[in-house]
């Protein structure tokens, strides 16, 4: 049974498991198995949520076509519309960050480098979603022209959206065959597998189709080693934008961090929220950023004012969100216990308190 987006529809929308299911007519329990995958939903009910959220089926089943960016297409939606590229400088001395961008990216950056916000956020095409401290920048540059040509320290940029690829869902994709690599188990079962087979194909070249390129004199006999070595780096460099979080301090120094057990999102938030906590009391600023990537095992704290930026796998924070949105979601029978939560809207919400890993 391939994954659904159920459950993101259903957040999204505010509502519990319980009032999805009196829109669909059927009990919780029966809701619950298809939002999991564990039953197929029947294509009347499968018609009346689509109507309820608002939506089409296509979209109900993640089955829709893949979004892919547009390269100077003024009909494309913004976040999918290529501008070019952004190239952030620091000053104390770290690498620059050079990211390809959507319209929608550019317009927002552009915006909040003008604000007086502590942490200004930017997704790229390609999974990554980055949180630059305002201070440590000394200069930012846009570009919509590639800075690998124009940008003002052109020649020792290196480009960190190693492929432009905006659809979080392929990036699950991405994941799931990096974990079935590692692990040899079965992952990429839960998708369907023409996507699977596109996805691997944007990412990777078989040996099979190296055969090919060798016989279509595409690639030279002697030369096959030496573009397998620079095929499988790059592929390597595709696959660590699905896992790791990337820690750039304002002395230069650079850490990855491939997470296990956490919710990225909560790592983030209180980055990217200005009404962060919810609490109500007076500490408006994170004085340190949690990041417990294998849970109790181990667990790293990041002064936030020693940063230079925090880059994490954009599909995780979408996906972590809804998990963090949905624990906030109670069913009418539990609105008077001690852990109630009146939602209105996601982005509204307030919290019980935060999830311990």
């Amino acid at each position: 049974m391939t994954i659904n987006r159920l459950k993101h529809f259903r957040v999204m929308n505010a509502e519990t498991q319980t009032q999805a299911a009196k829109a669909a007519g059927v009990t919780q329990p029966t809701y619950q198995r298809w939002e999991t995958g564990k039953a197929e939903i029947p294509k009347s009910h499968l018609v009346k949520l689509a109507k309820h959220f608002k939506t089409n089926e296509l979209e109900l089943l993640g089955r829709h076509p893949p979004k892919k960016a547009a390269f100077y297409d003024d009909e494309a939606p913004l976040d999918l519309q290529y501008y070019g590229e952004c190239a952030v400088h620091f000053g104390g001395g770290g690498d620059p960050l050079v990211l390809s961008i959507s319209e929608a990216a550019y317009v927002q950056a552009y915006r909040e480098l003008q604000s007086n916000k502590r942490f200004i956020v930017i997704k790229d095409l390609g999974n990554r979603t980055v949180a630059i401290r305002h201070k440590a920048i000394s200069e930012f540059y846009f570009s919509s022209e590639a800075y690998d040509t124009y940008g003002p320290d052109h020649d020792d940029y290196k480009l960190a959206t190693p492929i432009q690829m905006p659809d979080t869902r392929d990036w699950a994709i991405v994941e799931a065959i990096l974990d079935e690599e590692d692990t040899g188990g079965d992952y990429t079962s839960d998708f369907a597998k023409d996507d699977v087979e596109r996805v691997q194909r944007q990412i990777m070249i078989t040996d099979e189709q190296f055969d090919e390129l060798v016989a279509k004199g595409a690639i030279k006999p002697e030369d096959l080693a030496i573009e397998k070595a620079a095929r499988a780096v790059e592929t390597e460099e595709i696959m660590a934008l699905a896992h790791t979080v990337t820690v750039q301090f304002s002395t230069g120094k650079r850490r990855k961090i491939a997470y296990v057990d956490c919710n990225l999102f909560e790592c983030i938030e209180p980055l990217i929220d200005v009404n962060f906590p919810y609490s109500g009391n007076d500490d408006d600023e994170p004085n340190m950023i949690r990041l417990p990537y294998e849970g109790y095992h181990r667990t790293a704290f990041f002064n936030p004012d020693a940063l230079d930026y925090i880059s994490f796998p954009t599909h995780k924070i979408e996906e972590d969100e809804i998990e963090s949105y949905d624990d906030g979601l109670i069913d009418d029978a539990d609105a008077n216990s001690d852990d109630a939560t009146d939602i209105k809207l996601p982005k509204s919400k307030k919290r019980r308190g935060r999830n311990e890993n």
